[in-house]
């Protein structure tokens, strides 16, 4: 009888901890991609897209402190993150609710997680072809609908083949990853600001600080941070790595916040003020990459004639970005998906483990199927599928984090250890921002009208249908 694998060692800290947080955390590559849809809505009437980023962030920071107490209190989440605190809030013995209530709450965390986990692949196989479509557009190259297709499907099943081979990268590719985004994209920044300030093609019509740091209107500061949170999701992964750490309920927390707060700053609000600056008129705002362009236009007038170059530099990375960010959504998607299966709310079949590699590989199979048909929708529907896939994501996203505001009070509401800010306040603020954002955003979508109102309703409609399969699955599993 062969020996059981060893345990993981306990032997990261805070620092590896968060290292490894900032890799799970969407990357800041990500502007390269998501301008073109900020800019489309701005053009729509939705503007203040540096303004929606920071209203991104400071929601997110509010969340991760809620996600940091239940952390805290059920440190042993591992791999199951908020579908375990939906289970133990409500199965604990003190709670006035009882455990009869913990089925629904696991439902609602399990609906959230699902539309969330499950779209976002599907959204980085969509740029993943956006990129590809841009940068061989620079020689002359026009991919055809059947090669997008190739594209979407090879990048989506390379992904799944990782994930089958239960691939999750470690903390020196952590530090790789890290370093290289922060490097370019401090790089782009620094070499934008210069470009705004000396303005050597003696461009007119530069937008003015106020411009950019300014809301236009409320309904616009909520549309954009919508979008915006794309850049922010993943830090509630971070419980994945409790297993290897050393003081779990100490760490993740603070982890989980110093990598949006390392993120925000150098790689959200520096990068989107630094390109507010310097977008100019010469910038096609329809073009797949307006940042690609931008960066060769910053390339050729400052880096002696070189920006071709300079924006392939960018495109590798946010490549790289892409890839490792795809990796860790997959692995993320199945995991809910195989801890539902294993209580029996789910199909079992993508409960079952590979022989070899001990995953689930039914549902990776099925996680890359989906992932290759939404990122091909995204592709070939432009900006309105492009957008309505982004807006369904993070609609996951909201509705999820509201629910951990939700499970912070119902996990402390009963117990001594209850703190008037700590499990009421922030999270009640958490729950409110979360909600108020998702829905101001899509009802001043809809008004909008055009590319926005086609997204959003694209965004309903797969809620609707990931809500749907959820009831028939919760309701079938009842019998």
């Amino acid at each position: 009888m062969s020996a059981l694998p060893k345990p993981p060692r306990k032997t990261l800290g805070l620092t590896g901890i968060t290292l490894n947080a900032m890799a799970l955390v969407a990357p800041g590559a990500f502007a390269w991609l998501l301008y073109q849809p900020q800019l489309a809505a701005q053009q729509s009437g939705l503007g203040g897209i540096w303004p929606g980023v920071l209203l991104a962030l400071l929601t997110a920071l509010v969340t991760a402190f809620s996600f940091g107490q239940l952390a805290r209190r059920y440190p042993e989440a591992g791999l199951r993150s908020a579908y375990h605190f939906a289970e133990q809030v409500f199965r604990d013995s003190a709670h006035p609710l009882g455990p009869g209530v913990a089925r629904f709450a696991k439902f609602l965390t399990g609906w959230a997680s699902h539309l969330y986990y499950w779209v976002y692949p599907g959204v980085m196989v969509a740029f993943m072809g956006t990129l590809a479509d841009s940068s061989l557009r620079q020689f002359g190259y026009e991919p055809t609908a059947f090669g997008q297709i190739l594209l979407a499907g090879s990048f989506a099943a390379f992904v799944g083949f990782l994930a089958l081979r239960g691939i999750t990268g470690s903390t020196v590719s952590s530090v790789v990853l890290n370093t290289l985004q922060l490097i370019t994209l401090g790089l782009f920044s620094v070499l934008a600001i210069v470009f705004r300030s000396v303005n050597p093609l003696e461009l007119a019509n530069m937008p003015s600080l106020t411009n950019i740091v300014l809301p236009a209107n409320l309904s616009g500061l909520a549309f954009q941070a919508a979008l915006a949170m794309m850049l922010m999701v993943g830090f509630e992964a971070v419980t994945s790595l409790s297993a290897s750490a050393a003081n779990p309920g100490r760490d993740i927390p603070r982890a989980s916040i110093l990598a949006l707060l390392i993120q925000g700053a150098f790689s959200y609000l520096l990068v989107y003020f630094a390109a507010g600056l310097a977008f100019n008129d010469q910038i096609d705002p329809a073009s797949r990459a307006p940042l690609g362009e931008l960066a060769r236009q910053i390339g050729d007038a400052m880096l002696s004639g070189n920006g071709l170059a300079f924006m392939f530099v960018m495109a590798f990375a946010t490549a790289i970005a892409l890839l490792a960010a795809m990796l860790s959504a997959t692995n993320n998607g199945v995991r809910i998906s195989f801890s539902m299966a294993l209580d029996s709310e789910m199909p079992d079949l993508l409960g079952i483990l590979h022989p070899k590699y001990a995953t689930p590989y039914y549902t990776v199979i099925l996680l890359s199927l989906v992932s290759a048909v939404l990122g091909s929708f995204g592709i070939l529907g432009g900006l309105p599928a492009l957008m309505g896939l982004i807006l369904a994501a993070t609609l996951g996203a909201f509705l999820l984090y509201a629910i951990l505001g939700a499970l912070t009070v119902a996990a402390f509401a009963a117990t001594p250890a209850f703190h008037w800010l700590k499990h009421g306040l922030l999270p009640l603020a958490t729950i409110a921002l979360n909600l108020g954002i998702a829905m101001l955003a899509l009802v001043s979508g809809l008004s909008a009208g055009g590319v926005t109102a086609q997204a959003c309703s694209l965004a309903l409609g797969l809620a609707a249908l990931w809500l749907i399969l959820s009831l028939i699955s919760y309701f079938a599993r009842r019998r």
